[in-house]
């Protein structure tokens, strides 16, 4: 069974289930949320920052290295970057996580922060003016968050993820960009066509997945999937044998 939090963001993004596989969601997200892709071939943090400033955009990117893919918000809008040069199997997963990311750590804490505290948050939100000691206040004991919503990855020059909270950001952007790419009701259905150890290249083949991350879906799903017949064994009180 799905999360509770992943069964939200899913209806609250807004994005249709798809149609056909491997699933464009590129083109889907342009359509229905307020982000672009760029793809630039041999991707650093250094190019991204160069092709913002080049437009106009002053962004902190942190240490240069490689990377497959990165999210810049402001304001309610987003740029998803990707890496040209990776496979369309690679260039499919990073643009999805990366979304996943605009979507849980930009527009999902934005539209809170608004239905929360009304329009005039938003010159907070958009960094025009700092907020009201009562509004920093609220916002802590209300647990919704005002400050600074922009996603620039956490990590050391080499890309290792260096804290327990963006570790999870991370997951929790897998675990949606999955679901929009490959819906796990689906998924588990076509797992279910074979034994086992064809889970990985079933999931790869049908849903254009990057192989590394069709095995570690098939582990999801089945970590999922025990874990919900636990909890229906243990609420009746019976015993699993």
């Amino acid at each position: 069974m799905k999360p509770a939090w992943l069964r939200e963001a899913v209806e609250a993004s807004g994005l249709p289930p798809p149609e056909v596989f491997p699933r464009d969601l590129a083109a889907d997200a342009s359509m229905l949320l307020p982000v672009r892709p760029v793809g630039l071939k041999d991707l650093t943090s250094e190019k991204v920052r160069q092709w913002l400033a080049q437009r106009g955009r002053t962004v902190e990117i942190g240490y240069h290295r490689r990377m497959h893919g990165c999210m810049v918000a402001w304001e309610g809008k987003g740029l998803v970057f990707f890496d040209r040069d990776d496979s369309p199997a690679n260039q499919r997963f990073t643009v999805a996580h990366e979304l996943g990311h605009f979507f849980l750590d930009h527009l999902l804490p934005r539209r809170r922060a608004l239905d929360f505290f009304g329009d005039g948050i938003r010159d907070v939100l958009d960094q025009k003016r700092a907020p009201t000691r009562e509004e920093s206040l609220t916002s802590v004991l209300e647990g919704v968050p005002i400050g600074v919503q922009i996603h620039l990855m956490d990590r050391g020059p080499t890309g290792d993820i260096g804290k327990g909270v963006v570790a999870r950001a991370e997951q929790r952007a897998d675990r949606l960009a999955l679901e929009w790419l490959a819906p796990s009701k689906l998924a588990r259905q076509v797992m279910q066509e074979g034994p086992e150890d064809t889970h990985k290249q079933r999931l790869e083949q049908h849903f254009g997945l990057p192989d590394w991350m069709a095995e570690t879906y098939a582990r999801i799903l089945r970590r999922e999937e025990g874990r919900s017949r636990f909890s229906i064994v243990s609420f009746l009180g019976e015993d699993a044998g």
